[in-house]
């Protein structure tokens, strides 16, 4: 996708509050909005999400509903988070050693708040989680928040219409500030109402791609993936000997991944290196998204290689390692534990090139916090960028690469070159480097 085609998408206010904030907006964790009806897999969901809770700025997770579950009908009640955050507290020290940006178990539950739960779809009243959802897109501080619908859009559609009907000088600044992500689409709220309604809000619809984590992962991804998901690499990565947050994860009763068909909301924010919240095209460990058609600024998943599944589980032996290294740190001292490498690319992220161009790659300074060797796999997003060709890395396995821009290659393309690193700690984590080569005229 070229770049006057991205501006044309309905992300320019996105990429306008970049600018704006210069670096610091790169830079800033991204502010997040958790919503949960509490099915069995928000629950399986919740321990992975505190287990990242040092990634984002938390401001609120709220207990919502969903056409599956509300107040009164396979009901988790509202005090199923508190309890989590009671868990993680245990761990809540050793995270500490870990990374000094994890929350305060005080903290997360100050943000737990119940919004609109007494039926699906209702959205007649004020919440106190609607309430808080429409605090903080009103307030001053910049950059997009995510609102993760873990269930239904209910209580967010609720802290919506509040601002259309109390606060209308305020929607233009909320529609380029919010940015929703839809689970399956829960009740009825988010096409009925945030649809029609608001029209330049960002909204990102997991509506199957979520599924390659869900309930029938064993019959979608390929066999390569499943050993991720097996009773065996679920009791030694994270059910056994990993603190009692952990202890908790309701999987089979044989151990085996039960459903986290909620996690792609949360893990298209986990910063790898991948940039997959500058464009919803990019792709990343929670999916990658194409504009639904007769829309404006609705994106629903995607395809790679054909395969509707496929970007989210071509990350899975990364992200399901990285998050057994979270497990670990429950448990482990820095020493004893792994900790992913930091990717430094010496080009900038974007470069400009004419047809037949060299282009140099390097991730010249890129460390490890472990000192572990490192291996490098430098390949080409062909899902994600726009050229017709594919390029021919030289040198894909070591530190500095290059490739050449097709000949044939139009004024427009994009080139995404992506940069793997893996480090040979266990459990071996990754972290990524993306650098776009828009094609300019011969």
């Amino acid at each position: 996708m070229s770049k006057s085609s991205i501006l044309s998408t309905g992300i320019v206010a996105l990429l306008c509050v970049t600018v704006l904030c210069g670096g610091a907006f790169a830079d800033a964790k991204p502010r997040i909005i958790a919503t949960s009806d509490g099915e069995i897999d928000d629950r399986c969901s919740m321990v992975r999400f505190l287990l990242y809770a040092n990634e984002w700025d938390i401001e609120g997770i709220v207990i919502s509903s969903s056409k599956f579950h509300w107040k009164g009908h396979n009901w988790a009640g509202e005090k199923w988070i508190d309890k989590d955050i009671d868990l993680y507290a245990k761990s809540y020290p050793n995270l500490k050693k870990h990374d000094a940006a994890y929350p305060s178990p005080r903290r997360l539950k100050d943000l737990v708040y119940v919004g609109n739960i007494d039926n699906v779809g209702e959205m007649g009243k004020d919440t106190p989680g609607s309430d808080r959802i429409v605090e903080i897109l009103l307030d001053s501080e910049p950059g997009p928040v995510y609102l993760q619908a873990w269930g239904g859009t209910n209580t967010i559609a609720r802290a919506l219409w509040k601002i259309q009907h109390k606060y209308p000088d305020q929607v233009k600044k909320v529609s380029q500030k919010a940015i929703i992500y839809i689970i399956l689409d829960q009740d009825k709220t988010f096409r009925k109402y945030i649809q029609p309604n608001w029209p330049d809000l960002m909204v990102l619809g997991s509506f199957r791609q979520f599924a390659t984590i869900a309930y029938k992962w064993d019959k979608i991804n390929p066999d390569a993936q499943k050993q991720y998901y097996s009773a065996k690499w679920m009791k030694a990565n994270i059910l056994t000997g990993h603190g009692e947050l952990c202890a908790i994860y309701e999987g089979h009763d044989d151990g085996r991944f039960r459903s986290e068909g909620d996690s792609p909301s949360f893990m298209y924010e986990i910063p790898v290196g991948l940039r997959s919240m500058e464009h919803p095209s990019y792709g990343g460990w929670g999916g990658r998204f194409v504009r639904e058609a007769n829309t404006k600024n609705v994106w629903r998943g995607a395809k790679d290689d054909g395969s509707w599944s496929k970007p989210i589980w071509r990350w899975t032996e990364a992200f399901q390692n990285d998050w057994a290294a979270r497990a670990d740190w429950c448990v482990k001292g820095y020493k004893e534990a792994n900790h992913p490498p930091v990717v430094k690319l010496a080009n900038r992220p974007d470069l400009t090139a004419r047809p037949g161009d060299t282009i140099g790659l390097s991730a010249k300074g890129t460390t490890d916090p472990d000192g572990d060797k490192l291996a490098y796999k430098w390949w080409q997003y062909t899902d994600a960028d726009s050229c017709k060709g594919k390029v021919k890395i030289q040198n894909a396995g070591k530190t500095q690469a290059s490739f050449v821009v097709p000949k044939d290659a139009a004024k427009g393309d994009t080139i995404h070159a992506i940069c793997e690193v893996t480090d040979n700690g266990t459990p071996p984590l990754t972290r990524y480097g993306r650098i776009i080569v828009n094609v300019k005229a011969p």
